[in-house]
């Protein structure tokens, strides 16, 4: 009889309708921050960043030494997770976490167009910056720049499908007296990014080619994979770890300064993970670094743009602030007004997807922030909030 019964099974049409696989909610967060986003919407503007960047050193090889003798620089390649390309093949989408003033999340994104209301299913989210979602359709086609607390939306130059379309950011609040520019990385050099200034009239993409020389790979080109944007100008990371300054002149954008130092984790590491996040009016780099296997943090470094001298300086003390870091957010708090434990760095990337851990930077400690599901966090204090 079980034979006959798996036989049956195995026998069944291959077309039966499959369930639609759930939305993934975005932010990620502690429900503590999602309510107080809901409640406190200019929140928003604290996330600055949308998640990681995977990167793992290259092996060493035979190959190491160049044709004079001298010794290469180490190289570095970047990982995208198994859980990122399941995420892909699945065709999930994503759907906004935060109710703001509602009583349950909605499942979709919520928008209106010329005064009339429309459930949006199927988008993709793309990045955050300055509290703007950049959304894709699901035809890889349309996209749209959407305010969650305002439940507004504008219109963003078609995408070509067949370009690469890694991450997105700002360069400044759309409120800008100097005009807002949007950046796209491609993670490639041919074409490594586009280029729109936000306006009413819709402006087409620009694209642009990197002919500059990766300083720690001479014989390539420099593929840009994070990006921040920050008082009107674009500040990108290379592959490799080259800062480059991405400026608008003379209506062309180009790479106007290089980095002197390269933003790679100061203590031994086999992978890390790389944030950018803007902090009180800093923009800040952290490390999320792995001995071993890249599900297991084992430290965790913080750096600060020297914004004139274009070089990092390590952060020993974030003081009242607390960054909360994930694989598709990044958000800076100030750590007295919301709640949670100051001068540390909350993260969920460690042994156990979904449960949230804490770095004490005074300490240099980690240790889970909520036992389990069911426990308030034993890290979190009542807000206290203007």
């Amino acid at each position: 009889m079980a034979q006959k019964t798996a036989k049956k099974v195995r026998n069944q049409p291959s077309n039966a309708k499959q369930a639609t696989p759930n939305p993934k909610l975005w932010p990620n967060l502690p429900h503590q921050l999602i309510g107080m986003l809901a409640r406190e919407p200019n929140l928003m503007q604290n996330i600055t960043s949308f998640g990681a960047v995977i990167k793992s050193w290259r092996s060493a090889s035979r190959q190491c030494c160049s044709i004079d003798g001298k010794a290469r620089l180490p190289q570095l390649v970047e990982i995208t997770r198994k859980k990122c390309i399941e995420h892909q093949k699945s065709g999930r989408r994503h759907a906004i976490e935060i109710s703001f003033h509602e009583e349950r999340p909605c499942p979709y994104w919520y928008y209106k167009r010329k005064s009339h209301k429309k459930w949006y299913p199927g988008i993709y989210f793309k990045g955050h910056s300055h509290g703007e979602l950049v959304v894709m359709q699901g035809n890889m086609r349309e996209l749209y720049l959407l305010e969650p607390a305002e439940q507004s939306w504008r219109c963003l130059p078609t995408w070509n499908p067949n370009r690469a379309f890694k991450t997105c950011t700002l360069s400044s609040s759309l409120g800008d007296r100097n005009g807002c520019s949007i950046l796209v990385l491609t993670g490639n050099c041919s074409p490594a990014f586009a280029f729109s200034r936000f306006s009413k009239d819709e402006n087409p993409w620009t694209t642009e080619d990197c002919t500059v020389k990766e300083p720690y790979a001479p014989s390539q080109k420099m593929q840009f994979s994070n990006a921040i944007g920050f008082q009107g100008k674009f500040y990108a990371l290379s592959l490799q770890g080259t800062l480059a300054v991405i400026e608008d002149i003379d209506s062309r954008f180009r790479i106007t300064a290089i980095g002197g130092s390269r933003a790679v984790p100061s203590k031994l590491s086999r992978q890390f993970r790389e944030y950018l996040v803007e902090s009180c009016g800093e923009i800040l780099l952290v490390f999320l670094i792995s001995r071993k296997s890249i599900d297991h943090v084992e430290n965790v470094e913080v750096f600060r743009l020297d914004i004139p001298k274009l070089s990092w300086v390590k952060v020993e003390n974030l003081g009242d602030r607390t960054l909360f870091l994930e694989d598709e957010c990044c958000m800076g708090v100030t750590a007295s007004k919301v709640g949670c434990k100051k001068n540390c760095i909350y993260f969920s990337h460690h042994r156990v997807y979904g449960q949230w851990w804490i770095y004490n930077m005074e300490s240099g400690s980690i240790s889970p922030a909520i036992e389990t599901k069911l426990q308030e966090s034993l890290m979190w204090n009542e807000p206290i909030l203007d």
